[in-house]
């Protein structure tokens, strides 16, 4: 069968692929802000996330940032420096994230959370992370 100029074939369009959601044990959904919008980036000072408890609630934006200390700790700690852009800071602010609304089961204050400290894990997570990008350049 002859298709017509007009026709649109589903296997030509682009897919949309929807955004992961990371669920944490007592309900909240997380989303990498990310994810939706492409003309946002994460940096150690500004990820971005939306953060759902209710499906019936609109979800909140939840800013989550790395402290200035934590951030000279890790340069000086590892050999080759996180660069701004690495996926290391949009993950663990991701866990950190997770962890503080499973412990306090709520919402951070003011939509933000500052993280001044790693746990030991993600400290060797930091310590020994690389990005494609540092993986290429060595």
């Amino acid at each position: 069968m002859a298709m017509r100029r007009k026709e649109i074939r589903l296997d030509q369009l682009p897919r949309v692929v929807p955004p992961i959601k990371y669920l944490t044990e007592n309900g909240f959904i997380i989303v990498r802000v990310s994810e939706i919008d492409l003309s946002v980036s994460n940096t150690p000072g500004d990820c971005r996330f939306l953060v759902q408890n209710d499906q019936q609630q609109p979800a909140r934006e939840i800013w989550v940032s790395f402290g200035e200390t934590l951030i000279m700790q890790l340069r000086i700690r590892r050999r080759m420096a996180l660069t701004d852009s690495s996926m290391f800071w949009l993950v663990c602010a991701e866990t950190c994230l997770a962890n503080y609304l499973w412990q306090e089961n709520d919402y951070p204050p003011d939509g933000r959370l500052i993280i001044n400290e790693l746990s030991p894990d993600e400290l060797m997570l930091a310590i020994h992370w690389r990005d494609e990008s540092t993986d290429r350049a060595n």
